[in-house]
């Protein structure tokens, strides 16, 4: 199908940058064969005429696709569909990012509080926003599939525009940002995480059945999409004496 024409209809929202809205445009086409593994797409002057936008985003979109192994592009021959999907599995080595898919599958995050809030002081620190900056906010406890007692709490920012994502699960059982980026098109490149001690919140502590100030280990993580933007901002407690951290240090 190179060069073939095809349907590029497609209608752009706020919130989201244009190329990024283009690249996952381009993936659907990918998907579901409109340009399948072997074939060219159009030039990048005929994209951008068929969906309305700048040879610079197409540029740019084609350079997402690119770095995800989508795509790849030799001088004289034009711009060649080389994967079928994105592969969420080689992104990350498995000690990371694949942990934490296996930890999503075996675990249900049931959503108790959802609200509009304001990140300000250590919050907006921590997460590396300005102060001010409103968040769709959720919480609630999680458990290992099939347990009655929850073994930690967490908490979820997500910008607003993000709501619709999460407005119909009552319990996640999957990875949330791996929706996030099924919504908005852009990737996480980047998992910062942070382990420190810290005293259980009251909300925490009633959920653990514990008490408030009890000693709790704070998880923390900023999923980070290209140009570094903020895509989601966790937090989990766990109770301190029911947290293990295990590694293992080979001499080479």
């Amino acid at each position: 199908m190179s060069g073939q024409a095809a349907d590029l209809t497609v209608a752009f929202a706020d919130g989201t940058p244009l190329y990024l809205q283009v690249a996952q445009h381009v993936q659907k086409l990918i998907d579901d064969g409109t340009y399948p593994v072997g074939s060219l797409l159009p030039r990048e002057s005929d994209l951008a005429e068929a969906l309305g936008v700048s040879r610079h985003t197409i540029r740019q979109a084609i350079s997402q696709l690119r770095q995800r192994g989508l795509l790849t592009a030799r001088k004289g021959v034009g711009t060649r569909v080389e994967a079928p999907q994105d592969d969420w599995r080689s992104r990350f080595s498995a000690n990371s990012r694949g942990g934490l898919f296996d930890f999503a599958r075996a675990t249900e995050l049931h959503f108790k509080t959802r609200k509009t809030v304001e990140a300000r002081g250590q919050i907006a620190a921590e997460m590396g926003v300005r102060p001010g900056r409103k968040f769709h906010y959720l919480s609630g406890p999680r458990y290992y599939a099939g347990d009655a007692k929850p073994f930690c709490v967490n908490e979820v920012y997500l910008d607003p525009r993000l709501r619709h994502v999460v407005d119909d699960i009552p319990i996640l059982r999957v990875a949330l940002f791996n929706l996030v980026e099924e919504a908005t098109g852009d990737r996480v490149m980047e998992i910062q995480q942070d382990v420190r001690a810290a005293y259980m919140p009251d909300h925490v502590a009633h959920w653990l059945d514990r008490e408030p100030g009890d000693l709790a280990l704070k998880m923390t993580r900023r999923y980070l999409g290209s140009g570094a933007r903020l895509l989601e901002y966790a937090v989990q407690y766990h109770p301190g004496d029911n947290f293990a951290y295990h590694t293992t240090l080979s001499s080479i």
